[in-house]
């Protein structure tokens, strides 16, 4: 519920964030580094945060995520530049460093092995239907107030998210966490086994057509005369379908095979990604979101508990494991936005940088497919005592 609490304050201003920065003037490329700004620092410190969480404990470093994320919110009314603009996304991703791969270590811990699948299909629907809530919330008050209410509205959920997680949330058991590796190096060490490259690789290139698509989207739809409010919707259509089909894709991921689960959704939602731009009115454009949605939905789960039951196999901490897989997506949307801004300004055509993501989703299913080596095999029963744990995670 803290992440939920916190991922709505996020999905209030992010996917206006284009429209603002264009008031201010900002090119395709500026528009690319403004998002791309926040992956770069998030990526230069989740290494360490990861590895320090496995010794430490989870707790007090999402509560100092959480609420750090919300006050430098503010700073987004003081910018009067693109540059200015860059400086407080940099902030930003320093302190959501702190918060989702920690989350997503924290829930690691207490997962029994062989239902990551279905655990982190419950997380995720937490995680995304915050964000699929945002936009419209954030759409009607931006016509109605203005985008500085937004960024207020924004660290308010910040704070009341960190007071959440400090009055509620109970640390497990030290014995549960494991190792205390950390940074670049112990990182580097991962991708040495092939399998565990095989899944960094997917979740950047889906990273980078995510990013391409919550970066331009809205560019795109505003061009074809949809109001802020209809690109809310298009995201939050988009979002709320892949939160729904979380837990039944959680699901199916822990009783298929999940390489062929994650192939098929990353390769399909960047087709969708690619279709996008040829939406021509507010019900085309949702359709295809839509779509996107039901695929990118299919291949989250699958591609998480490839990631953590792999981790599980090689005896690496959770907290350097997840660390590694939001490095992944880091990378990826710090590369999406700057590529898809760089193709916009090239063709003079928003819909490039869609085509761009797109076709790395494509391409990086691809690799998946070829590299991926499986992780030992694992008991598919899990005795009701096992399950307890992970039904109690809401």
């Amino acid at each position: 519920m803290a992440v939920f609490v916190a991922m709505c304050g996020v999905g209030i201003i992010v996917p206006f964030l284009p429209i603002y920065a264009r008031d201010l003037g900002a090119s395709g490329f500026m528009l690319g580094i403004i998002f791309s700004s926040f992956s770069l620092s998030r990526a230069l410190v989740v290494p360490w945060v990861g590895g320090f969480s496995d010794r430490w404990g989870r707790k007090p470093f999402i509560i100092a995520g959480m609420a750090g994320y919300g006050v430098t919110s503010l700073l987004f009314m003081l910018a009067n530049s693109s540059e200015a603009l860059v400086f407080t996304r940099l902030l930003q991703g320093v302190f959501a460093a702190m918060v989702l791969p920690i989350a997503m270590a924290l829930v690691a811990d207490i997962t029994p092995t062989g239902v990551e699948g279905r655990s982190f299909g419950m997380f995720n629907t937490f995680f995304l239907m915050g964000f699929g809530v945002g936009p419209v919330i954030g759409g009607a008050i931006y016509e109605l107030a203005g985008l500085n209410a937004n960024f207020l509205l924004m660290f308010g959920l910040g704070i009341a998210a960190a007071i959440t997680v400090a009055l509620t949330v109970r640390e497990p058991a030290a014995e549960l966490r494991s190792g205390g590796k950390r940074g670049f190096r112990e990182m580097l060490l991962l991708t040495r086994d092939r399998g565990f490259l095989a899944i960094l690789l997917a979740r950047a290139g889906a990273a980078a057509g995510m990013s391409c698509f919550i970066a331009f989207m809205p560019l795109v739809a505003t061009g074809h005369g949809l109001s802020t409010l209809g690109v809310g919707l298009c995201l939050t259509a988009n979002v709320l379908v892949m939160t729904l089909l979380q837990r039944p894709f959680g699901w199916l991921a822990d009783r298929l095979p999940r390489l062929p689960l994650s192939v098929i959704g990353l390769a399909m939602s960047g087709a969708m990604k690619i279709l996008i731009p040829w939406g021509t009115d507010l019900a085309s454009l949702m359709l295809l979101s839509m779509a996107e949605g039901i695929f990118a939905g299919l291949a989250l789960p699958a591609l998480t508990a490839l990631a953590i039951s792999q981790g599980k196999s090689l005896g690496t901490g959770m907290g350097l494991v997840t660390g590694s897989f939001t490095m992944a997506l880091s990378v990826g949307v710090f590369l999406g936005p700057v590529s898809g801004g760089l193709a916009v300004d090239l063709t003079q055509v928003s819909g490039a940088a869609l085509w761009l993501g797109g076709g790395a989703a494509v391409l990086c299913s691809l690799l998946l497919w070829l590299l991926y080596k499986p992780a030992p095999a694992v008991s598919p029963e899990v005795s009701a005592e096992e399950l307890a744990p992970v039904e109690r995670i809401p």
